[in-house]
């Protein structure tokens, strides 16, 4: 017959085997969320860490004196604090503040572009926040420094919300070991007892009752928290899947460019910022590869290569590239290395920003301090000269009245008072650009002022004469300038058009009026020839003073107009391409 009590105690047994291999199941699946979302939640705080970094970077002086951009910067990234110190340890926005102790080992990690993010408990509330670092620089002085970004981590009560069913399944652990523990004993003890007789039976069945309640009430536990472990899982997928859209919002939000690689060079990510700054399409790009994407010769790929054989960031540094159109631009960018949750890289990332007009400024103040020491230069020698030269000039006229008006010196007498009078127009070109001229702004009609200058050069040119064709609309505004000085500038511009086209050609002035919210209202004002061009190794030293590719030019044209276009508060931009002309375009404040 079989033995009901053994079988009763064998299913009992495995029960409560079935019960700890479930509880050790379930804590290590709850161990296993709770660890995800930390790693998910870190990746995030490091990516934020440094998409406000390259913010503060591209804004770096509103950044330091604004006292609103900070707590805008912290609103709009959900972070508790913000703070920016440089290599001393200072808050850069309060120099007077106190020194925060860091450790080197941290610094040289966010220098390296390493991830570095540090957990600690606030004294009031005993709250867990997460610090994340990143370096930053100051794009004038390359001062380096360091952001720190903190964040509380899940929600208000998360950890523990999240605490709760993992004691509740420590606590059943131990209990099913226990009762385990007894029932074993207890089955040995009643083993070797004598049978029991026919009044013992009611006691048996008392016995299985138990167990059996026993039985449900634990079954009815375990249903209740598996209905709690389903909730929880639940809401960690919801909370990834927020967190997952919340960095995507971080992404489109920012205005610095963000590309991600995998190890495999294929592009992951493309932010709305790479599209503009680049113009270039993200979602055409992703899958494909850097040199796919952008050329084996671009600096971005160069960069990335670099950066996953090294398997450390790189600091920021200053590119030029090729955008879309053929454009090139200058970024200020820095590669930073992509880890896992297991701390092993998974590929790389790019932030970048476009630095382009800081460039053009750089050059512009460069520019204007060799004019400064030119026109000191020019200050000093001018007297010299011009003694000398009317020594020269006061000779050779004593000597034309020697000699009679038909004698055939009179032809080498004239030639040397007519180099005397190049040198004059020379020394005059190069006081003019030197030093500081007064300019007295009014309105001026820049329409009216090019028709006139291109009917007086064409007066002038010999034959062939160009082929001229003007396209200003008549209600283009008037722009603020020294009518002189204008003049002058554009009067260099076309003569060196027609110069470029000596077998004759196309002359093509066009005007147009800019204007946009939150930007300066210009004219723009475009002269193109069919020249010869000017060789692509030259564009960029064309406005260097005693540059020219003229045989007989004195490199100082263009030179001046470049100064008096500044002087204006505008700009002169130049493209070119060899045999195919040549294309100015100035662009200077509109009259109000």
């Amino acid at each position: 017959m079989i033995n009901i009590k053994g079988l009763i105690w064998l299913l009992t047994f495995l029960l409560f085997v079935f019960i700890a291999i479930f509880s050790f199941h379930t804590l290590s699946l709850i161990s296993s969320v709770q660890k995800d979302l930390n790693d998910e939640f870190e990746k995030r705080l490091h990516v934020t860490s440094l998409l406000i970094a390259k913010e503060i970077e591209a804004n770096f002086d509103k950044a330091m004196n604004d006292p609103d951009f900070i707590p805008l910067l912290i609103r709009k990234n959900g972070a508790q604090q913000i703070i920016a110190l440089n290599d001393e340890g200072i808050d850069m926005r309060n120099k007077s503040g106190l020194r925060v102790g860091i450790d080197k080992s941290i610094i040289e990690k966010v220098e390296r572009g390493d991830k570095v993010i540090l957990s600690s408990y606030e004294a009031k509330g005993n709250r867990l926040i997460k610090s994340a670092y990143a370096s930053i620089t100051n794009p004038a002085t390359q001062e380096k420094g360091i952001v720190i970004v903190k964040m509380y981590p899940l929600s208000d009560k998360g950890e523990q919300k999240e605490e709760e069913p993992f004691d509740f399944f420590k606590i059943l652990i131990g209990f099913v070991v226990l009762a385990l523990i007894f029932y074993i004993i207890r089955s040995f003890i009643i083993a070797g007892r004598p049978a029991p007789k026919e009044g013992d039976e009611a006691k048996i069945k008392g016995d299985t009752g138990f167990l059996i309640h026993t039985f449900h009430s634990l079954m009815q536990q375990l249903k209740i928290k598996e209905k709690e472990l389903q909730r929880l899982r639940t809401e960690a997928e919801e909370r990834a899947d927020v967190v997952e859209d919340y960095n995507e919002y971080v992404l489109k939000s920012v205005s610095s460019g963000v590309i991600a690689f995998n190890k495999e060079n294929k592009i992951t990510t493309f932010n709305q910022a790479a599209e503009k700054i680049l113009s270039f399409g993200g979602e055409d790009l992703l899958g494909k590869s850097c040199s796919e994407a952008f050329g084996d010769e671009s600096g971005l790929c160069q960069l990335l290569d670099s950066t996953l054989q090294r398997s450390e960031g790189s600091p920021r540094k200053e590119l030029e590239i090729v955008k879309k159109n053929s454009e090139r631009i200058w970024v200020g960018i820095s590669a930073s290395i992509l880890k896992n949750r297991k701390d092993e890289a998974i590929g790389a990332i790019l932030i970048f920003s476009d630095i382009t007009e800081i460039k053009k400024l750089q050059d512009e103040i460069r520019q204007k301090d060799r004019l400064t020491v030119l026109g000191e230069l020019a200050g000093g020698i001018a007297h010299e000269f011009r003694n000398m030269m009317g020594t020269i000039l006061g000779f050779a006229k004593l000597l034309s009245k020697k000699i009679g008006k038909n004698d055939p010196k009179q032809g080498m007498i004239e030639a040397i008072i007519n180099e005397l009078n190049t040198m004059e127009m020379i020394i005059n070109e190069l006081l003019s650009l030197g030093k500081a001229q007064p300019i007295s702004l009014k309105p001026v009609d820049i329409n009216k002022l090019i028709r006139n200058l291109l009917i007086k050069s064409m007066g002038e040119v010999k034959e062939p004469k160009p082929k001229i064709d003007v396209n200003i609309p008549s209600d283009i505004p008037e722009i603020m300038a020294d009518e002189l000085l204008i003049r002058q500038a554009f009067t260099n511009l076309i003569q060196n058009s027609v110069d470029a086209m000596s077998e004759g050609g196309e002359l093509k002035v066009e005007g147009k009026y800019l204007a946009a919210d939150g930007i300066d209202k210009m004219v723009e004002i475009v002269i193109m020839d069919t020249g010869t061009g000017i060789p692509k190794d030259k564009l960029d030293k064309i406005f260097l003073p005693f540059f020219t590719t003229k045989p007989k030019g004195t490199g100082l044209g263009l030179a001046l107009v470049h100064k008096i276009i500044l002087s204006h508060n505008g700009r002169i931009e130049v493209e070119s391409e060899e045999g195919k002309g040549t294309a100015f375009k100035i662009f200077l404040p509109a009259a109000d």
